[in-house]
């Protein structure tokens, strides 16, 4: 994957092919914005039109449904009116009321024929004359079948209760397979004014089947919802197959059936939710990937032709970028091989072609022109540049070297001076003749870097002048590990920390001072440290001299030694070094010096 990224940013670097991206770009997006407005308008159109197509087959829906549950109100109606006639003649004698109740079964029997329904129960008090029929009519006590109670029925008056049952079974003489149904059932019951005791009861059944034939067949789409939901969250009826008797918990129902609004959006899909007369709500479901499917033949026709426009579009496009593109390409060329010329010489300089007549030249062509001329001057003035750079560089390090020889030879002669007062004559000779060794073995060694083992020697001879100013204990291990003091060091870069060391750390409270000098590599560097057991460095000092050390500065008035050393190893053409500096008051003071490896020739 990295490998046909990077081939990609390398194809778009050149100036054709970000010409022609530019081109592709200008000509696509505008075309590609206009093909998604156009399928955003299409679509909503189209959404509408679909939409609004299944809301009239909902409303149509609605219509059949609310007919059929007024036809079950007026059956329920018809049965109050019979029912009042039967318990009126409950009161006279037998003969009588075996009579009505005759009549009421006939009728109940053609309400059921002529309005299609699935059954009617009529509930008359248990030990009623007839309420053990069996048929049409069951004692009240078989409401409990139902789950219902007596006081639920007692609580109607002279409304309608309307429940849903999965499986209600009709009596073996009208149904010998035993087989259930769910139902529909609209619910009538007469209360004793006195005695406030349920005088009868009856359930007008439909069978819900019916209701999902009519769900089903009021959309040709198998993928449009429809059903009807009681106010408990079952679904009584559905257009698929599976539905009935599925339950919403509280909070999808109060959803539905309480948003303010009988047509929103929810989950993907639209929702056009309507109330029944009798309480229910009929419930329409229009996925969006309906509507998408509806609209897949416009997506395709917008596709095409962008499909059949690109190959021409990129042609075209092809052609005009790299006409375009053609003479930018020979002077980039042109330039290309000037930047790789390792020769300044202006007979090999790359030519940018352009007409002979100067008349036609355009902005190109000049821009050639310049280039062209630029050439000459460029050449001339960058080996000028080089060399002027390198010999400031030199003269700033001799400077810097130059400046460190006379503040140590001014600090050992002030030290001859003291042993002579002191009358130290034998002790102020030895340090003449270790300083006439001292310096004969670094003007002997004239270059700007030396060996690390001569350097080590420079700080020995040092240490050794040191030792005999100092009446204390000065004490000195040197470790280097194997091959290092081949590798080279800027001169003068030990010496002003020891100085440093001794100057400082002799202390009363630290008289004995050790020095530990260890040579050791790194990562492609060279790593020296200078350790102590001295007094150290006070903080605001050592936070001061950490500042300087960091911006690179060198302070005349202070730290002068270590500053210049600094300066100098931490130039480009020196090791780009750097000097970090750790001390502890009378725990010591630890010096880390860090520069590449640099081998080759002495200078």
């Amino acid at each position: 994957m990295k490998k046909v990224m990077k081939q990609m940013r390398i194809v778009l670097s050149h100036f054709q092919a970000k010409l022609l991206l530019a081109f592709l770009l200008c000509t696509f997006i505008p075309l590609s914005v206009i093909s998604c407005v156009s399928y955003i308008v299409s679509y909503s159109i189209a959404r509408d039109k679909i939409v609004d197509s299944a809301i009239l087959a909902a409303d149509q829906l609605h219509v059949q449904l609310n007919n059929r549950i007024r036809q079950a109100e007026n059956v329920a109606d018809t049965i109050q009116y019979n029912m009042y006639t039967l318990e009126k003649s409950s009161g006279q004698d037998l003969s009588a009321y075996l009579e009505e109740l005759t009549a009421v079964r006939n009728n109940i029997s053609l309400y059921k024929s002529t309005f299609n329904l699935y059954h009617i129960c009529i509930f008359l008090k248990d030990g009623q004359f007839g309420s053990r029929e069996g048929l049409f009519f069951y004692p009240v006590s078989d409401i409990l079948d139902y789950g219902l109670s007596a006081k639920e029925l007692a609580r109607l008056g002279s409304s309608s209760l309307w429940l849903y049952r999965p499986k209600v079974a009709l009596p073996f003489v009208l149904a010998p397979e035993e087989t259930a149904s769910g139902t529909v059932i609209c619910c009538r019951s007469m209360n004793n004014q006195g005695s406030n005791e349920l005088e009868y009861a009856y359930f007008v059944m439909m069978s819900t089947q019916e209701f999902s034939d009519m769900l089903t067949t009021s959309f040709s789409n198998t993928e449009i919802t429809s059903f009807l939901l009681t106010p408990d969250g079952k679904l009584a009826a559905g257009s698929q197959k599976g539905m009935e008797g599925q339950h919403f918990d509280a909070g999808e129902v109060f959803t539905l059936t309480h948003t303010g609004n009988s047509y929103f959006e929810k989950n993907d899909s639209y929702y056009y939710v309507l109330p029944l007369e009798n309480g229910w709500h009929q419930v329409t479901v229009i996925p969006q990937s309906y509507i998408a499917g509806g609209i897949a033949g416009l997506l395709r026709t917008i596709l095409m032709t962008l499909l059949l426009s690109m190959p021409l579009t990129v042609l075209i496009i092809l052609f005009i970028s790299k006409n375009l593109s053609k003479r930018i390409s020979l002077l980039s060329k042109a330039m290309e091989g000037f930047r790789l010329s390792a020769d300044f010489q202006a007979a090999k300089r790359p030519a940018f072609p352009r007409p002979e007549d100067q008349d036609l030249y355009d902005e190109i062509d000049h821009l050639g022109l310049t280039f062209e001329q630029m050439q000459t001057a460029i050449h001339q003035n960058v080996r000028s540049i080089l060399n002027l750079s390198l010999t400031e560089e030199r003269l700033k390090y001799q400077l810097l070297q130059s400046q460190i020889n006379p503040h140590f030879l001014y600090n050992i002669l002030g030290s001859i001076k003291t042993c002579q007062s002191l009358g130290k004559l034998d002790t102020a000779s030895q340090m003449i003749t270790d300083l006439t060794r001292f310096y004969r073995l670094t003007l002997s060694k004239s270059g700007e870097r030396i060996a690390i083992r001569d350097e080590i020697e420079i700080a020995t001879l040092y240490l050794n002048m040191e030792k005999l100013c100092h009446s204390t204990g000065l004490y000195w291990e040197i470790d280097l590990e194997e091959g290092i003091e081949n590798f080279l060091i800027c001169k003068f870069t030990l010496q002003p920390f020891l100085e440093n060391s001794i100057l400082h750390g002799i202390s009363d409270q630290t008289p004995n001072l050790f020095i530990r000098i260890q040579a050791v590599y790194g990562d492609d560097t060279v790593i020296i440290r200078i350790e102590d057991n001295g007094a150290g460095i006070p903080g605001d000092k050592l936070h001061e001299l950490k500042k300087d050390l960091k911006n690179k500065t060198v302070n005349y008035k202070k730290h002068f030694g270590i500053l210049n050393v600094n300066a100098r190893i931490s130039s480009e053409l020196y090791g780009c070094g750097h000097i970090e500096i750790d001390s502890q008051p009378y725990r010591g003071t630890r010096i880390t010096i860090t520069f590449a490896q640099i081998e080759g020739e002495l200078e």
